[in-house]
């Protein structure tokens, strides 16, 4: 029995992507040890906060229809939601320059404002939309289960990004570096996607109707009246708290936090990611059939659970010594936010992995009515430790602790959704 898991088609499509992305984020933890020591908490701390408005932008650049890539079971249906996400995320980004430009002539100076991120600001509709684009690429070549080529873009992605971050920080650009590589390492990842659906997919392209947009929206209209706000509560348990930091605390603090992030999710969230990916796809065909997706769900979790566990008992004994060895002194501090973090991460991880089951089951609606409430905890997490203890460790405790708790929670609920769901065909 256990032989035939690990030889089924969902595990091997799983390593597909994982073995490529092994390499992308390995390149990021080797060229860590270096970043840090040629970038300060400060410039880390202006680009994270910087990142967290553009990432949430991006979440919703599409309005979400990207998500409905992988139902349709006729390849002309989800060649024309490509066609819808891309018109959306542009004309979305358009209208995000407009009121960015108005802005600039009407915000008065004695706005505190960096003047790095007064630069940036004119170039964060470009950063959304192309990051909105590559979420449908993804999509595309989930349905098309085209697992080398995601696998490959991953690469390049981290290559494109901390490669150049090295080498423009190595000039003394300072944040700039930092700014500069996270934009052309996401070009280069679009780019990949748009060459291999030229040269492999152009035909299916044949089906585009502009007449079926219209239809198509309103077809899939849960995806941004239930799952957009749904996805944007979800993604302020992560930068929301860099939100927090800024009213809260400084730049230096968030510095110390992101560096720690991006420490905990390289070895695991480009693998959870993958496993997400591969899950979804395999749950969707086969809710679409009439079968129930529990054994999926179940085995999802086991996965993500092992994966994850290494890394988890590894920083809960060694994280502030570790940061401090591999990445400097001066880093020291973001190992303990990452020995606090750990615990809330793996859950994280796992939850993440089987996020999409409520999709599937079309249950988003209490799905957003959770995510409140975890939005409340971080919420009252960060102001908890600010305002008894003025003090972010015990804010990340307090955070760390009932996260992990609301992981659980959420975990045991969408195993119970599941259990009697069965799509009727």
């Amino acid at each position: 029995m256990l032989g035939n898991w690990y030889k089924s088609e969902f595990v091997k499509n799983i390593f597909t992507l994982t073995s490529g992305t092994a390499i992308a984020q390995t390149i990021t933890l080797l060229i860590s040890p270096i970043l840090s020591r040629i970038y300060t908490p400060e410039d880390f701390g202006l680009f994270a906060f910087y990142m967290s408005i553009v990432g949430t932008l991006a979440l919703i650049a599409t309005f979400r229809y990207e998500m409905a890539v992988l139902i349709p079971k006729e390849e002309m249906v989800s060649v024309n939601i490509v066609y819808l996400s891309f018109v959306i995320d542009f004309l979305l980004c358009i209208f995000l320059f407009i009121v960015i430009v108005i802005l600039g002539f009407t915000i008065p100076d004695r706005f505190s404002i960096n003047h790095l991120l007064k630069i940036w600001l004119y170039i964060l509709p470009v950063l959304v939309f192309f990051l909105g684009s590559g979420n449908v690429f993804q999509h595309w070549f989930n349905r098309q289960k085209k697992y080398k080529i995601l696998a490959t873009a991953k690469i390049i992605r981290s290559v494109g990004i901390n490669g150049l971050t090295l080498i423009i920080g190595i000039t003394g650009a300072g944040a700039l570096g930092l700014f500069m590589g996270n934009l052309i390492g996401i070009v280069l990842f679009n780019l990949y996607f748009i060459v291999k659906i030229y040269y492999i997919d152009r035909d299916k392209f044949k089906f585009l109707n502009k007449s079926s947009l219209i239809p198509l929206a309103k077809k899939y209209k849960d995806l941004p009246l239930a799952n957009a706000p749904q996805s944007l509560m979800e993604t302020f348990q992560i930068n929301g708290i860099i939100y927090l930091l800024k009213i809260f605390f400084n730049s230096t603090i968030i510095g110390w936090y992101s560096f720690a992030m991006r420490i905990l999710q390289a070895p695991m969230w480009l693998v959870v990611t993958s496993i997400a990916q591969v899950f979804y796809k395999e749950a969707s065909e086969n809710y679409q059939r009439g079968i129930n997706i529990k054994s999926t769900v179940l085995k999802t979790i086991k996965m993500t659970a092992l994966v994850g566990l290494p890394a988890l008992i590894v920083l809960l004994l060694a994280g502030p010594p570790l940061f401090t060895f591999i990445f400097g002194q001066q880093w020291t501090e973001a190992g303990v936010y990452a020995q606090i973090l750990a615990p809330w991460l793996y859950f994280d991880f796992i939850r993440y992995s089987i996020a999409q089951a409520p999709l599937i089951v079309n249950k988003m609606r209490p799905m957003f009515f959770l995510s409140l409430i975890g939005n409340i905890i971080v919420i009252l997490s960060v102001a908890t430790g600010w305002y008894f203890f003025s003090d972010v460790r015990s804010s990340f405790i307090f955070l760390s602790f009932f996260m992990v708790i609301y992981d659980i929670g959420i975990i045991f609920w969408i195993i119970r959704i599941i259990k009697n769901s069965k799509n009727v065909v």
